[in-house]
């Protein structure tokens, strides 16, 4: 009997992969049934299509971000967060679990009928057979992919291969159906699958892999990843190092890091092993922090975290040198005897005047003024005067003018170390940094640090950026953590080394771990900064923590707010719960609701 075509329904029909009118239309105008709906390598294209968009993680994103030690409390914040995910309260009820599975569950609904339905017609030649092909492989990287995310957040542990996962999803299901959850060692089984067959398809496509799609790049990377989530490190490490050795990409530098995402203009070869393409006005991500724009301004209801933020600032390290400025004419700094190189980042200790303030982080008070805490970039060097930015990611850095602070004589102390391009990255050069910000007394309002890392571009409009779900980067350091794993701490420190070095304006020094748990710390602590704000740090946490020492730990002024300060990774809700947008529809997985819940 043909199944006639309905609106996709939640709860048990997120299993169910019915489409909606909207997205038939374009297929076959006045097709009614889904056996007809897909009748060329186009019809199926745009149904891929739509599972990209429906994959859009910002669920994930906002939680990763809010829930965790990454964000704090805007100053205009009006109550977001503070009565769930910034006070770890969790429940099935509650939206970021729910947003989660649902994004996976209508993605998986979507690439399914892209896998049942290819066999709908035949291709016209063998250039459309390889369209069909190229096609199919993305769809089960996706399916793949979707089941990874969900063992991630679902599964209590998922290194173990008889605790519960998710409910399998891997064919076109009636709307009657009501799912069980499998074990993580099915999914598994079910992940291994899809990724073999992607890749055997995709060794018949010619084409080159392209980061806008689920390309063989992010085939091989998604085998690293699952290899190290069940902690295979030898096949985490192998997979990891095919793609670092073959897909022809390379990491970012200080120069180009930003364009990877402000806007979204890197060259094809740089950094991004798939991302999502965002168009005009289309999922407004950095909209999870700030109501208007990235800037302090913005109206930001979340900033980031100031735990987060004092390892970020390089200045704020023990390895960051002191100088003294002893003249300062105009946008000229003089600092004898100095050794700063260009990129390097530095801070005032304090402000010249001594009472300067800044109101919106752009004029000061009084005008031109030097304020202390603010970060800096060094932009030009000659002898001992340079010339400083706030925002070394523009193709022409603007020197900042000083002149309000002009004089000689001066003996206003510095802070200055190795320039990280993660900061401008991710901090807009308008954000409001309290050097003294542990005792001040109205910490909300002294302190802003506004996040950056999605101002939107020109094209799109604010806040819409491509939004990145896997980069090299990430290879490097799945490789470093394997190697820990595997005793090689030379080898862990070589790959961290690696990913440090093209993020900043000077060659690091090769780190040196006594210990795995030194070397798990480190790359733990690599991955909280190069992952800022794209969905990683609760995932990493429950992978990491345990073995690093390390749980959710907010600076204590973040969370004088609610004392809601730490959280470890032995708590319950490093497991989310089974949400009530699939348990509503179908009540009896609630017999294996995960414990706590």
């Amino acid at each position: 009997m043909k199944k006639y075509l309905s609106f996709f329904i939640l709860g048990a029909g997120l299993l169910v992969t019915s489409c909606d009118d909207s997205l038939l239309d374009p297929f076959t105008p006045g097709a009614l049934t889904e056996e007809v709906a897909v009748q060329s390598s186009a019809d199926l294209a745009k149904l891929m299509n739509a599972a990209y968009i429906l994959l859009t993680p910002t669920s994930e994103i906002e939680f990763n971000s809010i829930f965790t030690d990454e964000a704090s409390i805007g100053y205009a914040n009006g109550g977001q967060g503070l009565d769930d995910n910034y006070a770890f309260l969790l429940n099935a009820a509650s939206d970021s679990p729910n947003g989660i599975w649902a994004t996976h569950y209508f993605c998986l609904s979507r690439v399914n009928r892209v896998i049942k339905f290819a066999d709908n017609f035949e291709p016209v030649d063998a250039a459309d057979q390889m369209v069909v092909n190229r096609l199919l492989a993305e769809a089960y990287t996706l399916r793949a992919y979707c089941h990874m995310q969900l063992i991630s957040y679902f599964s209590t542990n998922p290194k173990d291969r008889n605790a519960l996962g998710p409910i399998l999803s891997n064919d076109v299901l009636p709307t009657s159906f009501l799912g069980v959850r499998a074990t993580n060692g099915v999914v598994y089984d079910l992940i291994d699958a899809d990724l073999a067959t992607a890749e055997s398809l995709y060794a018949g496509v010619t084409s080159t892999p392209n980061s806008i799609f689920a390309n063989k790049n992010f085939t091989v990377a998604l085998k690293a990843r699952v290899n190290l989530m069940r902690g295979d490190n030898a096949n985490a490490i192998t997979f990891a190092d095919q793609v670092i050795n073959t897909s022809g990409l390379s990491l970012a530098s200080f120069a180009n890091y930003a364009s990877v995402f402000h806007t979204d203009s890197n060259p094809a070869n740089v950094e991004v092993i798939f991302k999502l393409k965002k168009q005009t006005g289309q999922t407004r991500t950095g909209a999870i922090w700030a109501s208007v724009n990235t800037t302090l301004n913005g109206s930001p209801f979340f900033e980031m975290g100031r735990s987060l933020f004092n390892i970020l600032n390089t200045t704020n390290l023990t390895s960051a040198t002191d100088y003294q400025i002893t003249a300062i004419a105009g946008t000229s700094v003089t600092i004898p005897g100095h050794t700063l190189q260009v990129g390097d980042m530095f801070v005032a200790t304090e402000s010249r005047p001594i009472n300067a303030t800044s109101a919106n982080g752009t004029t000061t008070s009084p005008a031109n003024s030097l304020l202390g805490g603010k970060v800096y970039y060094v932009r030009t060097v000659v002898g001992d005067v340079i010339t400083l930015t706030v925002d070394p990611t523009v193709a022409t850095p603007v020197a900042a003018n000083f002149t309000g602070a002009n004089g000689t004589g001066l003996a206003v102390p510095v802070k200055a170390n190795y320039g990280d391009i993660r900061y401008s990255t991710n901090i807009h050069p308008t954000s409001i940094i309290d050097y003294n910000y542990v005792t001040s007394s109205d910490f909300r309002n002294t302190d802003k640090l506004a996040f950056r890392k999605y101002p939107g571009t020109t094209t799109n409009g604010l806040m819409v950026n491509d939004i990145k779900i896997c980069r090299l980067s990430e290879m490097y350091l799945i490789k470093a953590e394997a190697l820990v794993a595997t005793g090689d701490l030379a080898g862990a420190a070589a790959a961290v080394k690696a990913v440090r070095d093209a993020r900043t304006n000077r060659v690091q020094p090769l780190p040196v771990y006594a210990n795995a748990t030194e070397g798990y710390k480190d790359v733990l602590k690599e991955r909280r900064l190069e992952f800022i704000a794209e969905g990683y740090r609760f995932i990493d946490l429950k992978r990491l923590g345990a073995v690093a020492n390390e749980g959710i730990l907010r600076d204590p002024q973040d969370c004088a707010v609610n004392g809601a300060c730490s959280l470890p990774v032995s708590d319950y809700r490093f497991a989310l719960p089974i949400p009530t947008v699939e348990s509503n529809a179908n009540g009896a997985i609630l017999a294996t609701q995960n414990p706590g819940y």
